[in-house]
């Protein structure tokens, strides 16, 4: 006969049937790109010509990065004393430093009327693009590759929103909802992940949200469109600082994104505080207009300020000139700064394993028919058990009569 079923079989049972659905609930395969390999890249914006460069040159020579990204405004036409022309001696020097460096244009860049404004044509001619992967776009200007070529683990995907090309007879690229640009971009990251490509990266060099002198120029509906696309990585400049922010994404407190002038504080769906999010989320947006001109004020009374977890601004302790670097891996991108200064920050994005409390909370809405079963099962157990020692057994022995002996002869 099996042991009687008491109360602390029934909560064990209970709980061991709700651990093992927790369990299986959360099992899953981490997505992986089989046979790739990790690579580091560094990234910054607003490098000019003057001294702030060469402390970020120092830096990005010194951090080991397999190529770098320069997201605009590039020399503003300082003087490098490599060359004759601004372009060709701003590419000329950064080689010397740092041979891969690709290029995407700011503002600055554009051949604005404003004596000793860069032209992206020239850039381009003497910064071509020099990995070993293919190019689909318009280098310079709007084009993705996919890193490394074989068995990519990011494709990149560089845009220039509210830029107007005056060396191209005043083009302006706008990415409003339902423009060719708008719809190049949706389809890029569309193919990426259709193709598998583990990690999506975009970058521009004007900026939405940012708390420091420029409001939002490039318009909300580029940067909502890669928030609903759930993109892992915004890259900006265009600040003269650095900024990190909280992880976005729309939700029901945030059904239309990001809006100007306002904070919306439903649009955060992770506190980027702990400096750990979780893949897939949501989407991680880092202003690094860091690359050689004065830093500027971080400024806490803008609206969007709130959408920032981190932030080194000229009054920030151990604020430098530097760049930030990534290491991509398979499940997980790493962030660290490399500035030349005290200051310093880090994150990653990847899988994450939340505690016994989160995980019953995350699968409650699926267990909870089986859960309401566990504990209807334990109640009832526990009920018969309970009837069970008040009540005597039917089994119980009847009491036995004295005997009567015969003494007939």
């Amino acid at each position: 006969m099996g042991a009687a079923f008491g109360p602390s079989r029934a909560i064990a049972v209970f709980l061991a049937a709700a651990m093992a659905l927790v369990g299986i609930s959360l099992v899953g395969t981490p997505a992986s790109s089989e046979g790739a390999v990790p690579f580091q890249f560094s990234v910054a914006g607003d490098f000019g010509s003057w001294s702030g460069m060469r402390e970020s040159l120092d830096q990005l020579n010194a951090s080991g990065s397999d190529f770098a990204i320069a997201l605009g405004d590039l020399s503003y036409g300082g003087n490098t004393g490599y060359a004759n022309t601004t372009e060709e001696a701003w590419c000329a020097k950064f080689h010397k430093f740092f041979p891969k460096i690709e290029i995407i244009a700011g503002n600055h860049d554009t051949g604005d009327t404003i004596p000793g404004e860069g032209d992206i044509n020239q850039f381009v001619a003497y910064c071509p693009f020099n990995l070993k992967t293919s190019v689909d776009g318009v280098y310079g200007k709007q084009y993705a590759f996919d890193f490394p070529r074989n068995n990519p683990l990011a494709r990149f995907i560089l845009i220039s929103p509210d830029l107007i090309f005056r060396v191209d007879d005043g083009e302006h690229y706008s990415y409003d909802v339902g423009t060719p640009r708008y719809d190049w971009t949706k389809g890029q990251i569309e193919d990426a992940k259709a193709k598998g490509i583990p990690w999506v990266i975009v970058g521009f060099h004007k900026n939405c949200i940012g708390a420091g002198e420029h409001h939002c120029e490039t318009g909300t509906d580029i940067l909502n469109l890669l928030i609903q696309e759930k993109v892992d990585l915004i890259l900006n400049a265009h600040e003269h600082n650095y900024e990190r922010s909280h992880q976005l994404a729309f939700t029901d407190s945030c059904p239309q994104g990001i809006q100007e002038h306002v904070f919306i504080p439903g649009c955060i769906v992770h506190n980027g505080t702990d400096a750990k999010y979780q893949r897939g989320a949501g989407s991680v947006l880092v202003i690094q207009g860091t690359g050689g001109r004065e830093i500027d004020t971080f400024n806490e009374s803008d609206p969007t300020a709130g959408y920032f977890a981190a932030y080194m601004g000229v009054d920030t302790i151990g604020a430098a000139n530097g760049v930030v670097t990534y290491n991509v891996y398979p499940d997980r991108i790493e962030e660290r700064t490399s500035f030349n200064g005290t200051y310093a920050d880090s994150f990653t994005i990847g899988e994450f394993t939340p505690g016994l409390f989160e995980r019953v909370l995350q699968v409650l809405p699926i267990a909870a028919p089986i859960v309401v079963g566990l504990i209807g099962f334990g109640v009832g157990g526990f009920l018969v058990w309970r009837n069970r020692q008040a009540t005597p057994s039917s089994r119980t022995a009847k009491p036995r009569l004295p005997r009567v002996r015969d003494f007939r002869m």
